[in-house]
């Protein structure tokens, strides 16, 4: 019996200091990162009143609650939402409780993507696969001879390569446009998958044809069991750059009839309000299929488990249908919405609040 207590107390403490350094440490990094942003966007004009309401609701997790974010969203939106997450409060603790279990990291993999799921024409359709070092073909059959299967394999080039693991933000992804290129290519990476190039809609490509316009599309599972979206928002590229935030790109966040928000922002929170090439006004857009979506998006996730928070990149293709492109259960990002002014969780937020503070009442 006492055995049992002093282990129970040990793994408290393990636990408690643990999350005490990830919180330090996320708070660190938001606050270099905010140090790039304009200063006007921290100004605190809003009631005393309010910030003591919001710290309230947020002080459950025993962190000292900054407001930082909230200002942010605020002073881009002009909206007031008490549901505003705090950033440091969601990388540190919140996505942490919500995805603990490491057996997720087999989806992180993109090579398992076809593999897993029931709908494979979602995904993209792969040539062929490296994993750890070792080549297998579409079916995960083994390659003797790499070379011999390039030479045989009728590709449909241009085609994509691009590392399956450990890679964010459209880093190592490259556009194949022959087979002495991809030789080459499949050197670089340990991990990596080789895939078509998928066209996008032509109603998008109208505001930018440089890269595809992928939506980040957020879902949480909520107490039913069953996956609920939260969110969804438009990645642009600018200037022949990639869609991805941190190579440039710009998002837009799309309301829940799906029309663009008024204005976009980048990775410093510069607002557009319309796209800086096509010059095609955010607000006028429409997005296609909306409804199918958010279906597609449901049930995909909902084949994920072990998984209650999942940021889906999805893009709709020359066919009208909605593509999967990649998948993200940890280092998940909530600015997309909140710099719309919308807390990331929405109605789900009490929910979400309680169910990741049990550890600490």
């Amino acid at each position: 019996m006492k055995n049992s207590v002093i282990r129970r107390i040990g793994k408290y403490i393990y636990y408690y200091l643990k999350r005490k350094i990830s919180f330090y440490s996320s708070t660190r990094a938001f606050n270099r990162r905010y140090k790039n942003y304009k200063n006007e966007l921290f100004k605190i004009n809003i009631d005393d009143n309010i910030i003591k309401k919001y710290r309230e609701k947020w002080s459950k997790f025993g962190e000292k609650v900054e407001i930082d974010t909230l200002m942010l969203s605020y002073n881009l939106s002009s909206k007031l939402d008490y549901n505003i997450v705090p950033e440091n409060l969601f990388a540190a603790i919140i996505e942490k409780e919500l995805n603990p279990y490491k057996e997720l990291s087999f989806f992180s993999l993109k090579n398992m993507y076809e593999k897993w799921f029931n709908n494979k024409a979602v995904f993209p359709k792969s040539y062929l696969h490296k994993i750890d070092g070792v080549f297998y073909d579409s079916d995960f059959k083994i390659i003797r001879n790499i070379d011999n299967i390039i030479e045989d394999t009728d590709f449909d080039f241009p085609i994509i390569v691009k590392p399956s693991k450990d890679s964010y933000g459209g880093a190592g992804v490259s556009k194949i446009n022959s087979k002495i290129e991809l030789k080459n290519k499949i050197s670089e990476y340990q991990h990596l998958v080789c895939q078509e190039l998928i066209t996008q809609n032509e109603y998008l490509s109208k505001i930018n044809n440089s890269s595809v316009n992928s939506v980040r599309s957020c879902l949480y599972r909520d107490s039913s069991g069953s996956f609920k979206v939260l969110n969804n928002s438009m990645r642009f590229g600018i200037n022949g750059g990639l869609d991805n935030e941190t190579s440039g790109g710009i998002v837009c966040n799309i309301h829940d009839n799906g029309k663009l928000n008024i204005y976009a922002v980048d990775k410093y929170a510069n607002k557009f309000y319309e796209h800086p090439n096509s010059l095609i006004r955010f607000d006028s857009v429409q997005v296609p299929f909306y409804e199918e979506l958010n279906n597609i998006t449901v049930d995909i996730s909902n084949q994920i488990p072990l998984c209650n928070l999942v940021s889906l990149d999805m893009c709709l293709d020359n066919d009208n249908n909605w593509r999967c492109l990649e998948m993200n259960l940890s280092g998940q990002t909530i600015r997309f919405a909140q710099y719309a002014g919308k807390g990331f969780f929405g109605k789900y937020t009490e929910e979400v609040i309680k169910r990741t503070t049990r550890k600490f009442s």
